[in-house]
């Protein structure tokens, strides 16, 4: 016990109050009794008296005070040791989604080749963690510290300048922001990785400037040539300023200025991967002292003053008898859940709720109505997604409400919203294949409703036909049924093309809902079953030539959609997307069919909504954006 020692001594002044209450406890109980003492004595006859249970509770009450401020003041006997903090590992990469990183004066460009060298190194720091920082006019954060080179692994082959809210260069944010997550999580050493394809001069000044007094190395990955190239944008055009097509050119000079000053390495990008093995090598190396920190350990004392807690509650039952039940009731009680989402606003944990795919809560919490749109469309509630984004103006709100809009089968309105969208944003890639697959649906949509009216002009001119060919020998009896069965005949033909011209409307309207097929094909069957009785009316020649007629059409209109459904789903297989055989063969069976079901490729091709990591990163950008003040202008846009 030579050990022994109070973690909280202080605690140990709350025993002064009980040493002073026992004596003022005592003398008040001994006052309270209706008879003296010694009266009370020769009248018990010398057996026990009521004092002695009257000081039970206070015996009790003293020792449960007493022990309580012994576990309260941490009695400890032990020790365990814990490793220090290791402060070697810690690193962040920091990326340059500048402009001219689109150059290609390598191969294929210098985006592609940075992100090749990024993914190289990960493998590389085995230990320790890792964070990803980008930079153009700002510096953001795509991941903090973390020791999963997987996330890292998933994020950076979808980073672009097409992701950054502000266009620029301005390395130094960059090292700024890379240098705020070292600190937020404890390290004040490390390594910060750049990899560029270069700075000004006054970004390598204001770089030192942020690194000044910090103990943390700059190393640089130069990405490019010092011959430079153009700058081609993602709509082939190559970038002018004032005229004249930006030539992006590598100066290493303000490079190697704060790369010596920091302590760090430069390496140029080498075709080979003696580049990121050097800056591998480099950056695994402990700093200056913290190798003999990384060895070190720290002994913490063991409270052990919750064993006092149990003879504390003990003995706090048996005091007070009318506490026991509720003391037992508090024991039994289950214990709530931390609530985690406290600290989160409605749109975070409505994105919590996206990412787990509860799409339909996520939806009700989500404020954003943007995003609110988007959920809905993923929980299937397109009316309602329409509703949220037909408010919005933006190109993914626009674009989104297209999706919606073709989803609740209002073709038109997807077509027209799709050609704002392109109106306004040319280069949107998806909003123009959305649109050819919506147009060549409403194509399709037209054709069948010609043929389908072509099919009963064709059924109601053979039976014409044969009405007049009768033998005039017949009578007038055999005129009148012949003219009663035309009339049958042509109401039984007028009621199949209404009935079939509205089945194929209803059907094209509620394409994507998998319970309106069932009821059209219900509908369809019984029209059919009411139709039969009436065409049975009819001439055995006359039926035998509609029915001829019927299958014509029917076989018509089966290649008619079996064609369309191999054209779509080429398209589909040409864009990358597997096309669905069976829901393509399902759409070929049924006669009225177009092709449009819940599961057919083209109605997934429309279900690209924009919940991919790019746009989660871009998204995920933007907000830090809106959170911080407006940068400073850089020298230049690129």
């Amino acid at each position: 016990m030579a050990d022994f020692t109070f973690m909280h001594p202080m605690w140990l002044l709350a025993a002064i109050p009980l040493a002073l209450l026992l004596p003022w406890l005592r003398e008040k109980a001994q006052k309270s009794g209706l008879i003296a003492p010694h009266l009370s004595a020769l009248l018990a006859g010398g057996h026990a008296t009521n004092s002695s249970k009257k000081r039970w509770p206070i015996g009790a009450l003293a020792l449960a005070w007493l022990l309580a401020v012994l576990a309260l003041a941490g009695p400890s006997w032990q020790k365990t040791e814990l490793p220090a903090v290791n402060l070697a590992g810690a690193r962040v990469l920091v990326m340059d989604m500048s402009r001219s990183m689109y150059a290609e004066d390598i191969a294929p460009s210098r985006l592609a080749q940075a992100r090749f060298k990024a993914l190289d190194m990960l493998p590389g720091w085995k230990e320790g963690s890792t964070g990803l920082v980008t930079y153009a006019a700002d510096g953001y954060i795509v991941s903090p510290l973390t020791q999963d080179a997987a996330t890292l692994k998933n994020l950076i082959p979808n980073l672009s300048p097409a992701l950054m809210p502000i266009a620029g260069s301005n390395a130094a944010a960059g090292v700024q922001q890379a240098i705020d997550v070292l600190k937020q999580a404890g390290f004040v050493k490390g390594d910060i990785i750049v990899i560029t394809d270069g700075m000004s001069e006054k970004e390598a000044s204001r770089t030192l400037n942020i690194v000044s007094g910090e103990d943390y190395r700059v190393s640089i990955l130069a990405v490019g040539t010092q011959q430079g190239a153009p700058i081609p944008l993602p709509d082939g055009a190559l970038l002018e300023q004032n005229g004249s097509t930006v030539i992006a050119k590598l100066a290493l000079a303000p490079l190697s200025e704060v790369t010596k000053a920091t302590g760090g390495l430069l390496q140029m990008w080498q075709p080979t991967d003696q580049d990121v093995d050097n800056l591998i090598a480099f950056t695994e190396k402990p700093l200056s002292g913290a190798a003999d920190t990384a060895k070190k350990t720290i002994e913490e004392r063991i409270n052990d003053g919750y064993w006092l807690i149990v003879p504390v509650l003990l003995l706090a039952l048996m005091s007070f008898r009318r506490g026991v039940v509720l003391a037992a009731l508090f024991l039994v009680m289950p214990i709530e859940h931390a609530n985690a989402n406290a600290f989160k606003t409605d749109d975070q944990q409505a994105y919590s709720q996206f990412e787990a795919g509860d799409y339909q809560n996520a939806a009700e919490t989500f404020e954003s109505p943007q995003w609110k749109g988007i959920a809905q469309y993923k929980a299937g509630d397109y009316q309602g997604a329409v509703d949220t984004l037909s408010t919005l103006k933006d190109p993914t709100s626009q674009y989104n409400l297209g999706n919606a809009l073709a989803q609740t089968g209002d073709l038109e309105k997807a077509a027209d919203t799709y050609r704002s969208l392109l109106d306004a944003n040319p280069d949107h890639a998806d909003a123009k294949r959305n649109l050819d697959v919506v147009e060549q649906a409403l194509k399709q949509q037209q054709q069948q409703q010609q043929q389908q009216q072509k099919g009963g002009e064709q059924e109601s001119q053979p039976q014409q036909g044969n009405q007049g060919q009768q033998d005039p020998s017949e009578g007038q009896d055999s005129q009148s049924q012949d003219g009663q069965s035309e009339q049958n005949q042509q109401g039984q033909q007028g009621q199949q093309g209404q009935q079939g011209q509205q089945g194929q409307q209803g059907q094209q309207a509620e394409n994507n809902s998998a319970d309106s097929e069932d009821k059209a094909s219900e509908n369809e069957a019984a029209s059919n079953g009411d139709s039969q009785p009436q065409t049975e009316k009819g001439d055995q020649a006359s039926e035998s030539k509609s029915n001829a007629a019927n299958t014509q059409e029917g076989q018509q209109g089966d290649d008619q959609s079996t064609e369309s459904d191999a054209a779509i789903a080429k398209q589909s297989s040409e864009d990358g997307e597997e096309p669905n055989a069976q829901a393509s063969a399902n759409a070929g069976e049924s006669g009225d069919s177009n092709g449009l079901q819940a599961s057919h490729p083209v109605l997934k091709k429309l279900e690209q909504v924009q919940d991919d990591t790019a746009a989660l990163i871009r998204a995920q950008l933007i907000l830090q954006a809106r959170e911080k003040d407006a940068p400073e202008p850089t020298e230049n846009s690129w």
